[in-house]
């Protein structure tokens, strides 16, 4: 059964198929709100916060596919599942139109009232789940924090100010914008007390196959899920960024190359030890049907690179780590790389 917490908002602007629809998730214990037509739905989703929408798709006013776009791009509502119910759109060119705007579902009139609420019930489950996950690598990255506050004290309030504004949203490691002045900061610090310092990216293999062919849903799935095993990985004193779309960067202070690849290739290992395709995969997926023949693993191709006599700058470290991973791409991907490999041409 539902639970009363769960908000469903219902949009059509037929006030029988409202009331069937009221009728029928009020049964299942959910929290019904009403709208009908887009602008309507719009105005609800921000004031009521709905967990799920179901949004029919021709409406006066503002229709379901104009409304949806503007719920996905809403701060507030963006991250609402949202399912179309429609008579009238009924070709595939409607319902690739519904998902790509963002929904999670497209569903033609007459519908089977069971499979909805179970279709429901299996959305909100999902969410939960993505939520939950969100969550853990959150608070595994305040787990770090906190230490390296411990360490630097008089910098205690600039950090959380700095975390607050340069966390990347999805998997909740620092950005990409933060990644280049973070590093000159430890690049400076080691060439002034003459520390050892590494960095490793990390690339996950085949990610744009993975995001045509099962969606953005389960391709942000997978990058929150190799973004856990990263931080559950590393020490207290590294620094975890997502850099850009499936690209990471850890910056790993007073280690040297030896030390940067045996924890490069800990991490590269433990992700393709990680069942990351799993039900949960599935169940976001735009193509549950390449189940058996599709993807089975995910891994990782890593490159690492150290400070050296010849480094002087952050961003020629960064040049270098960049080199041994376009190698490990090269040489059939998920292995690690280091940039003394390419200098003595070893492979």
């Amino acid at each position: 059964m539902g639970n009363e917490s769960e908000k469903i908002l219902l949009v059509d602007d037929n006030e029988d198929m409202l009331e069937t629809l009221k009728h029928l998730f009020t049964l299942y214990n959910f929290n019904v709100v009403q709208a009908t037509n887009g602008k309507e739905a719009i105005e609800v989703a921000n004031k009521e916060k709905p967990h799920l929408i179901v949004l029919d798709a021709l409406m006066p006013v503002m229709n379901g596919f104009e409304a949806c776009r503007y719920l996905k791009n809403g701060k507030k509502t963006k991250d609402i599942p949202v399912i179309f119910l429609s008579a009238n759109y009924t070709e595939d060119s409607h319902r690739i139109m519904g998902l790509e705007l963002g929904a999670d579902d497209y569903i033609l009139k007459p519908f089977n009232a069971k499979e909805l609420v179970t279709k429901v019930k299996s959305i909100l489950r999902r969410k939960a789940f993505i939520e939950k996950l969100r969550t853990d690598n959150k608070g595994l990255l305040k787990e770090q924090s906190d230490y390296s506050k411990k360490l630097e004290t008089l910098r205690k309030r600039t950090q959380e100010l700095q975390k607050e504004i340069v966390t990347d949203n999805l998997t909740g490691v620092y950005n990409g914008h933060y990644f280049l002045p973070r590093l000159k900061e430890e690049f400076f610090r080691s060439k002034r007390y003459n520390n050892q310092l590494s960095i490793v990216l990390i690339d996950v293999d085949h990610f744009e196959k993975i995001n045509k062919e099962y969606g953005r849903q389960a391709g942000e799935y997978v990058l929150m899920k190799v973004a856990n095993v990263i931080l559950n990985n590393t020490r207290n004193s590294d620094v975890i960024f997502r850099i850009e779309d499936n690209e990471f960067g850890i910056i790993l202070p007073n280690t040297d190359e030896t030390g940067a690849y045996q924890e490069a290739e800990r991490i590269r290992e433990a992700i393709d030890e990680t069942k990351v395709i799993s039900q949960e995969f599935f169940d976001l997926s735009i193509a549950p049907h390449k189940r058996k023949q599709g993807i089975k693993n995910v891994t990782a191709s890593v490159g690492v690179a150290s400070l050296s006599d010849g480094v002087d700058k952050a961003g020629a470290l960064v040049k270098e780590a960049e080199n041994a991973l376009t190698k490990a791409k090269e040489e059939g991907r998920n292995v690690t790389v280091k940039h003394s490999q390419l200098a003595n041409g070893v492979t």
